[in-house]
């Protein structure tokens, strides 16, 4: 297993002994609103139109967040606008991968992307 630092890949892992062994999330450096006009949401922080297939998620079907977002996009009726990519289960050295030997994994059905760190640099 791995991290992305600056841009960069580390195969390490978090330090978690100076947490007495719990994992610490960094703070999301990525929050917006999905507004229908793209204005501000209730923060009052700028947002981004709602618009059919503009929006992609990747997930792994192993992370409970992902689940959570996929049921939160099932249930609103959003399938058909917000499309997925589903890396690989197993989350090895060079982190999650978009092989598709496994059931479910589909690839990476936007950019066809190695591995999902790649999209971020």
């Amino acid at each position: 297993m791995g991290l992305l630092i600056d841009g960069v890949w580390h195969d390490q892992w978090y330090d978690t002994k100076s947490s007495g062994g719990k994992f610490e999330r960094a703070a999301a450096k990525f929050r917006s609103w999905i507004t229908a006009d793209g204005g501000p949401g209730p923060s009052g922080e700028g947002g981004f139109a709602a618009q059919s297939g503009r929006y992609h998620l990747y997930v792994s079907y192993a992370c409970p967040w992902a689940h959570r977002a996929l049921i939160f996009r099932s249930l609103k009726g959003l399938t058909d606008h917000i499309s997925i990519s589903a890396v690989h289960p197993d989350m090895l050295t060079d982190g999650w991968t978009f092989q598709t030997d496994t059931n479910g994994a589909t690839g990476d059905s936007l950019y066809g992307l190695p591995f999902a760190r790649d999209i971020y640099t």
